[in-house]
């Protein structure tokens, strides 16, 4: 039996309709929960779980901002699949992350809007870092980064970007190389 509402979200190539975008989410979202809690995933790859996050947590988002008429329960579901899909994602990292503060050199070689700017790491791992910056990124810019205790080299994309007060940001960036 088919369902007659307009889908506006997929899931594993699937349309969906709202309701049934928001009740499959849930179901699989506490699907994985329990297979992380049960045994960490050590027995499962962790890729299915990480397809599903990358898959819900955008379109939830984007249902929950967007949507002009969701009802306060419709609402409230949304924003707990976002919570709970981006804490799963937490869990399924590449690699572990490590607090270090190492010391760095940015540079930008966008056409016509060079820069370079020495700044340190707060967090790393394998893939990617999270950094201080005196300026503002665009998601999708890339970006050189140079070590300076070795000289070690880099290409990066600027996968997140939060203005803070006083000028500062905070960016993620994922290595490329």
């Amino acid at each position: 039996m088919g369902c007659w509402r307009v889908a506006i979200a997929s899931l594993e190539a699937h349309a969906l309709c709202r309701k049934h975008f928001i009740d499959c989410c849930e179901v699989e979202l506490e699907a994985h929960q329990r297979r992380l809690e049960e045994n960490h995933l050590g027995d499962v790859s962790p890729e299915p779980a990480r397809r599903f996050v990358q898959q819900c947590l955008p379109q939830a988002d984007n249902i929950e901002r967007s949507a002009r008429d969701l009802d306060d329960l419709d609402r409230e579901r949304l924003i707990n699949l976002i919570f709970h899909a981006a804490e799963l994602g937490g869990h399924l990292r590449r690699s572990p992350r490590t607090v270090t503060s190492i010391a760095i050199r940015v540079r930008s070689e966008k056409p016509g809007q060079r820069w370079e700017e020495k700044t340190e790491t707060r967090l790393i791992s394998r893939y990617g870092a999270f950094v201080k910056s005196q300026r503002s990124h665009e998601i999708g810019e890339n970006l050189r980064v140079v070590r300076l205790d070795n000289g070690r080299k880099a290409v990066a994309r600027v996968a997140w970007h939060v203005r803070k007060k006083r000028g500062q940001s905070e960016v993620g960036i994922e290595f490329l190389n």
